[in-house]
């Protein structure tokens, strides 16, 4: 068996990427990603050894990315309100640089026979920590006591909404400022 290459392993995640917004996960196949690598099936099975594997592997990909872009503002010695609007901020800019990635996490997220075999917030030590807060922040009276994950969610959805505006050049994204999006999260989040 040939050594794996980190190089091809990045050019089927990309293209099975591309292929997942294009089509849906359903629409995505093994064979579908070798074609658009102009490889053979069996190449994609030495990195992964079922589509299963290749879609899980695609979203911890994304995720991964994203945590990555979050990570270094996460300090828990700013205010509350500061916090959540540097991690805003590096959420949005996120959504900028790599609104692929914004893409296939929320298409994972939004269907539900998958979201069961996603990571879950134990996987991640960072996401674990940011959790643990929210939940402090509540327990304290700063944050809403609506579920820590609702807000997550709701978070996410707003900065997906964001990405996909501009994106799609929705006659409103021109107006659409940051300062905007982290007010509206800001006013969602905190009593």
């Amino acid at each position: 068996m040939k050594p794996k290459n980190e190089s091809v392993r990045r050019q089927i995640i990309d293209a099975a990427t591309e292929l997942i917004i294009e089509y849906g996960v359903a629409g995505t196949s093994t064979v579908k990603v070798a074609k658009r690598i102009n490889g053979a099936q069996s190449n994609i099975y030495s990195y992964f050894k079922s589509k299963e594997e290749l879609i899980s592997g695609v979203f911890l990909y994304h995720q991964s990315m994203m945590i990555n872009a979050i990570e270094p503002v996460f300090d828990t010695t700013k205010s509350p309100q500061d916090l959540v609007a540097d991690l805003v901020t590096e959420l949005l800019l996120f959504a900028d640089n790599h609104p692929a990635s914004i893409q296939i996490i929320s298409a994972f997220r939004a269907q539900p026979n998958l979201r069961s075999q996603l990571p879950t917030i134990a996987d991640n030590q960072l996401l674990t920590e940011m959790f643990k807060l929210i939940t402090r922040y509540q327990r304290d009276g700063i944050i809403n006591q609506t579920p820590a994950e609702f807000i997550a969610e709701a978070i996410f959805s707003i900065v997906v909404n964001y990405s996909n505006a501009k994106l799609a050049n929705e006659s409103y994204a021109p107006k659409l400022t940051k300062e905007m999006v982290i007010q509206l999260i800001t006013d969602f989040t905190f009593i």
